[in-house]
């Protein structure tokens, strides 16, 4: 989340929906002006990838990164489309740990329970890239941390819309 912040233009606006690494994020953003930052209210999950949509239509001058959890994303995974059909020069970060991490941290810390049923996405496994590229968004996965600046700054001076793919650790011994 540090490499965001130091990655990004100063006039940049950041769509936050990682549930999960969000608090550490706003740890290392700058507070720039009152429409620098947009971020989650009251818990409800799946507003960012159209969020960003509509933020980038109406501040038109301005970058727009949205981070965004795996889980999240596929509530309004077709927003991508949009993106792609007005050409938006939107970035999208998809922060990717292959699971519901919010929910199984929910269900330890609650109930003691570490029986995760449905909250994986192993089998299959959900390709962002393919997903993304099918819909007109161009797309990569970064597997390695150094990798992220270079990818995120390429990113954010592409024309259109653009997804990164981002492999984080999923908090339960997992990669």
């Amino acid at each position: 989340m540090l490499q965001i912040s130091e990655s990004i233009p100063d006039n940049a606006v950041i769509v936050d929906e990682a549930l999960v690494s969000g608090a550490t994020m706003l740890r290392y953003l700058p507070y720039r002006d009152s429409q620098s930052y947009f971020g989650l209210a009251s818990g409800g999950i799946g507003f960012a990838i159209a969020g960003a949509v509509g933020i980038q239509l109406a501040l038109p001058d301005r970058p727009v990164v949205a981070v965004i959890g795996d889980g999240s994303s596929m509530y309004n995974i077709q927003a991508l489309w949009t993106a792609a059909n007005l050409e938006l020069p939107i970035t999208y970060v998809i922060a990717n740990n292959r699971g519901y991490r919010i929910l199984k941290e929910r269900l330890i810390a609650f109930h003691d329970n570490h029986n995760f049923i449905g909250m994986d996405f192993h089998s299959p496994e959900l390709d962002f890239v393919s997903l993304a590229e099918s819909m007109g968004v161009k797309s990569r996965r970064v597997e390695c941390a150094k990798d992220f600046p270079s990818a995120l700054k390429d990113s954010i001076s592409s024309k259109g819309p653009t997804l990164l793919d981002v492999r984080v650790d999923d908090g339960f011994g997992n990669r």
